[in-house]
């Protein structure tokens, strides 16, 4: 099943949830790299503020990366981001 958007991804997500939910799914080096594939797929779409949505999630996982303030000490309304988290269920 394929779900569809009217609204670009920049008008309904902000970039500090993108961050999380992309830690809590593919751990830093994954969220990393799939950031950076949704930048190079907007523009090469040639849609520029969905590109600037990406560029920003991206940064902010290489400033992450690049700090020494790891995943591990994130936290979040529900507990503590794992980048090895499972989904429940």
């Amino acid at each position: 099943m394929t779900v569809t958007q009217n609204r670009p991804t920049h008008e309904i997500m902000d970039t500090d949830t993108m961050m999380v939910a992309f830690l809590r799914e593919y751990g830093l080096s994954g969220a990393r790299e799939r950031a950076r594939y949704h930048v190079g797929r907007c523009v090469e779409a040639g849609l520029e503020d969905d590109a600037a949505f990406w560029m920003r999630v991206s940064n902010q996982l290489e400033n992450l990366a690049s700090s020494d303030y790891g995943p591990g000490n994130l936290f979040t309304p529900s507990g503590q981001i794992s980048p090895t988290a499972t989904r429940p269920g």
